[in-house]
Parts: C-alpha cells; sequence; structure tokens
C-alpha cells in the first residue's frame, strides 16, 4: 500500500481535492435519482463548462459507506480560458494552466519514453469491503439512466477494463460501455476491431470464456492511458508509469488472475461468455445524436466478485454534444497518436488538435512551412501524404476529415481554423479523397445513415492553405488584425491603456 500522498494523476481523491481547492467541484448533498437527474446534472455540466458534480446521495446508495457516489464530468472542460483543459493537464500530471498543445506533447513524451512496470501491491482501501456470487444485484444500485433513449442503465461508460491474452503476454486496459442487463449481468460493446474484442476473440478461438475486471474510479492517467489507441501488444500499465513517473501499483483480482489499479473506488470482476449475447443499445454517443434503433447483440459479462472502498465514488460520462470525455481523452489520445505517425513519417507536421465542436471527427493538423518549402513538394503529394499515413494506421479508422493548417493557424483555436477553411479551401480543388482500403468507423453518423451506407465512405484531407504557401515564406499577403497589423509597441501601448480608454478589463476572445 502507497505510503504519502499520491499525485492527482495517480489518484481520484487527490485529483479531487485538488479540483475542489481550485473552486472545480460541486457537491450535492440532496438527494439526485440516477434515472436521468444525475445524468442531466452531468450534461448540463459539460455543456456550461461548469464545475464536477459530485453527488453524494444518489438515490438508491448502499447506506453512508456503500455503493456509490457518482461523479459526473469528471474530464468535461472548465468555462475560464486559462484553465479550460485543466481536468485532462491534471490526469497527466500537467499544471492547470496547460495549453491543448502541452497535453499533447506530454502525451507524446510519454509514448516515446521508456515503460515503467507496474508494481504489485498486497493491500489497498480498494479490498474494505467485498460481495461474491448472488450477494450481487446490480439492480438495487444507483446505476445511472445518462439519457431517456438509452437502451438502459450504463454502469461502466469511465471505467477500465482489464483484459489479457490467454498467454498472459499482453494486458490490455481499455475504456468502453456496458449497460446492467440482470442482477449480475452487463452487456457491452466488445469490437473485434478494437483490442479489447481482439483479446476476447483470442479466448473464444479455445472455446473459453474470457477474464475480465472493471476498475470505477481509477488513477486519472490509468484512465487516459485506457481511452488511447495504443498500438497491439503495448501493456497500458507499463504505459501509465511513463506518464505519471512512477510505477502504477496494481493489485490482484479476488476470483481471477487479472490486475487492475489499486488506487480504484470499486472493482467488477467475472468473465465476458464467448458464446452468450444480448441486446445492447442504443446510447447517446460521442457525436451528439441517438438512433433509438441502433441495437446489437453483444457478449455478456457476469459479476462474480465486487470490491470497493468505504464510501465510493464513481466518474461516470454522459456522451453527447461536446465537450466530454469522448473528445478530451479519446479525441486527443487520437491527435497524439497521428501527430507521432506523421513525425515519423518525416513530414513537416508540428502540432495535431480535434476541435471539441467537430464532435471528434475533424482532425486539423499544422505545417511547418520552413521544412514544407524545403521539400519542393505539391499540395496534392503533399496531402496525399498526409492521408496514406494517417487513414491507413491503427487510430486512423477514428479519423474521417483532416483539415491542414499553416503555421500561423493555431489547431486548437477553432475561430482560426474556420478562417483559414474558409478563404483558403476551394472546393474540389483543396479536397484530396481517400476511397477504397480506408474503413470509417461506423458510429460516424453519416456511415451509416448518409448517403449509400452499405459502400464504403470516402476520408478526406482539405487543404486550408493557398498554393503560394508551398513555394516561398514570403506570403504574398498581410494578415488585417490586431496582431499582425500594428508594431509591438503600438500594441503593447493599447493594451496598457484599455481601461484608461474606458474598456473592461477582459481579453475574451470573442
Amino acid at each position: 500500500m502507497s505510503a504519502g500522498k499520491l499525485s492527482a494523476a495517480s489518484s481520484l481523491r487527490t485529483f479531487l481535492e485538488e479540483c475542489k481547492a481550485e473552486g472545480d467541484v460541486v457537491e450535492i448533498g440532496l438527494e439526485v435519482d440516477p434515472h436521468l437527474e444525475s445524468g442531466a446534472i452531468s450534461r448540463r455540466a459539460y455543456e456550461t463548462g461548469s464545475p464536477m458534480p459530485l453527488i453524494n446521495n444518489p438515490k438508491g446508495k448502499d447506506g453512508p459507506e456503500g455503493l456509490f457516489r457518482i461523479l459526473g464530468a469528471p474530464v468535461g472542460v472548465r468555462s475560464d480560458r486559462a484553465t479550460r483543459y485543466a481536468r485532462l493537464a491534471k490526469s497527466i500530471g500537467l499544471p492547470s494552466n496547460a495549453t491543448g498543445h502541452d497535453i499533447i506533447q506530454k502525451l507524446l513524451a510519454s509514448k516515446k519514453a521508456d515503460p515503467i512496470p507496474s508494481v504489485q501491491v498486497r493491500d489497498a482501501p480498494l479490498k474494505e469491503h467485498k460481495i461474491f456470487g448472488d450477494e450481487i444485484d446490480l439492480l438495487k444500485l444507483p446505476v445511472p439512466q445518462n439519457h431517456a433513449s438509452d437502451g438502459g442503465r450504463y454502469f461502466l461508460t469511465y471505467g477500465l477494463h482489464s483484459v489479457q491474452t490467454p498467454d498472459g503476454k499482453w494486458v490490455n486496459w481499455a475504456i468502453t460501455r456496458c449497460m446492467v442487463i440482470g442482477k449480475r449481468q452487463l452487456t457491452g460493446l466488445v469490437d473485434v476491431k478494437q483490442d479489447i474484442g481482439a483479446i476476447w476473440a483470442m479466448w473464444k478461438a479455445q472455446g473459453k470464456d474470457t477474464p475480465w475486471a472493471c476498475a470505477l474510479g481509477a488513477p486519472p492517467a490509468a484512465l487516459v492511458a485506457s481511452g488511447m489507441p495504443l498500438p497491439k501488444f503495448v501493456n497500458e500499465p507499463d504505459y501509465v508509469g511513463a506518464i505519471t513517473g512512477v510505477p502504477v501499483e496494481v493489485i490482484k483480482c479476488e476470483t481471477n488472475d487479472l490486475v487492475v489499479p489499486a488506487q480504484s473506488e470499486v472493482v467488477l470482476e467475472g468473465t465476458i461468455s464467448a458464446n452468450e449475447t444480448a441486446l445492447e443499445g442504443p446510447m447517446g454517443e460521442y457525436h451528439g445524436f441517438l438512433f433509438p434503433a441502433k441495437k446489437s447483440p453483444q457478449p455478456v459479462m457476469t459479476v462474480n466478485a465486487i470490491t470497493y472502498r468505504s464510501n465510493p465514488i464513481v466518474p461516470i460520462s454522459v456522451a453527447g454534444r461536446s465537450p466530454d470525455e469522448t473528445h478530451t481523452v479519446w479525441a486527443l489520445s487520437i491527435c497524439a497518436e497521428i501527430l507521432d505517425l506523421l513525425q515519423q513519417a518525416d513530414l513537416p507536421i508540428t502540432k495535431a488538435w480535434c476541435p471539441y465542436e467537430s464532435q471528434a471527427i475533424w482532425y486539423v493538423v499544422q505545417v511547418d512551412r520552413k521544412r514544407l518549402v524545403e521539400m519542393k513538394t505539391t499540395p496534392e503529394i503533399f496531402c496525399r501524404q498526409v492521408g496514406e499515413v494517417v487513414f491507413s494506421s491503427k487510430p486512423g479508422r477514428f479519423v474521417p476529415k483532416i483539415f491542414v493548417v499553416g503555421d500561423n493557424i493555431d489547431p486548437s483555436d477553432l475561430r482560426e481554423v474556420v478562417w483559414a477553411e474558409a478563404t483558403k479551401s476551394q472546393p474540389q480543388d483543396s479536397d484530396f479523397f481517400f476511397r477504397g482500403n480506408y474503413p470509417t468507423y461506423d458510429l460516424v453518423p453519416y456511415a451509416t445513415h448518409g448517403f449509400n451506407p452499405n459502400e464504403p465512405q470516402a476520408k478526406v484531407v482539405r487543404l486550408c492553405m493557398l498554393p503560394a504557401e508551398f513555394k516561398t515564406l514570403d506570403r504574398p499577403w498581410v494578415e488585417a488584425s490586431f496582431r499582425a497589423s500594428y508594431p509591438e509597441e503600438l500594441k503593447k501601448k493599447v493594451l496598457d491603456n484599455w481601461q484608461a480608454y474606458g474598456f473592461e478589463n477582459n481579453h475574451v476572445n470573442l
């Protein structure tokens, strides 16, 4: 068991203490109904940049120390521009004022660092309470129904699923949704194109159920790692250590040989059936839609044990209109991966970002124009190189649209991206399409509900630069704006005298 105070990246409790000290947690003492009310509170918090709601008294909670409190919007964003990304920043060991670019660079640096193997401990608060077998009744717990049209009560929307290959060589931690269908049964997305599904298929090929566990309220850094599209056969526990700089503590499950983060709040243990399925869905998703007819047979998960610490906290992700964890954690993790791939291919890409407003569908990459001009390439050749690298990769499955911008455009500022697209992207001539062996993720709404949904969907690289920017560093235009049209001395004078002129002291970018 850990001695000394853990970092915010290594402990949900420390994370919440720090966020509360910064005014980013609201503790709710009123009874809150997990049927829609907790979801509505969380959704409103996401959409207004409000503090995280910590619901201490959900209807159905099992006594003062029992299962469980609910934490909404665990990695939403703040309304304060200077600390907008604070929750994600703290989750990976950065200060609250870290920029989006700082976060992407930290994820990249962690990926390139030497893995730090996990350390197994014998005891943790997680083992304070244990229930087994028929003592378990998920139907009695305050499992939330997050949207009115969801197909059921979704327990594991921000939980860390732990599985490993039959030979024990690959441990995979992943995030995937699961809904309650019985006293001890859940069902959730087990996609064979993703790692948890690939491992399930290995066990199924041997005619065996998959040993499984899910940790709720896991260390924030572990959840970020679980949401990343890391290469196959990378052990996420070792990558968590690379993020935090210290080994992540793990502890063995009670009923199987899997390990989970020791600093978790609640752990479910059991199996994923090789053969039994149940209808799963629908659920409000990252694209901001819910399709009531979208249901599919998915493997049944049976819970054989639950361990938990006293008065535990279960974070939930109520997916929908941005920004929620599918945009702040998953999409930005994809950004880090595609930036790494493009740089490994020696392409002059300096930054990558996914504008939250695009619902994890637009990905913007920034070009180093000096290197671009030195390449003596054409817009089409360059854009096709970018598209081939990204769209043919593992994370590229989730990337349908890439916007290429110059080095005067900040990819994380949507106003600048829209300006570049509107003024420099020429219909047809600036669009480079990719068709064929470049699958589009079928949760993208137009992939299944658009034109010709049964045919392969095109992907696009959209160039938001003018042809002259490929040929010379001397642009044949000057930006007409405060930042670009005036001498530095004059800009400083205007800023210093802003209040003296009679304006309020606000620096909000409209």
